[in-house]
């Protein structure tokens, strides 16, 4: 089984797919709206800060589920497992449950 392990300032992701909207049993289509990728975070790498020579701490922990742009992102297939691969600096927001 291979692990995949961030480096240089990336997340790796594992795709989370959203809820489709129902009323009653109908579900509504959301059509036609360009919608970021929401993902779980894997796995987090270190960010080094060369102007002052030290690591930066990280504010995102494994767990957490957070948006990325539509096209911000690699789409890696591993162990037949689909991933996003990103730099911390491209997620978009953090969802709070």
């Amino acid at each position: 089984m291979s692990k995949l392990k961030p480096v240089n300032g990336n997340v790796i992701l594992r795709p989370v797919e959203e809820q489709e909207m129902m009323s009653g049993n109908i579900i509504i289509p959301d059509m036609g709206k360009e919608k970021p990728e929401m993902g779980e975070i894997v796995a987090i790498s270190s960010v080094y800060n060369f102007n002052k020579g030290e690591y930066v701490p990280n504010t995102l922990k494994e767990g957490m589920k957070v948006l990325i742009p539509k096209m911000g992102a690699q789409t890696v297939t591993v162990d037949g497992e689909e991933y996003y691969i990103t730099a911390q600096s491209s997620i978009l927001s953090i969802l709070e449950e």
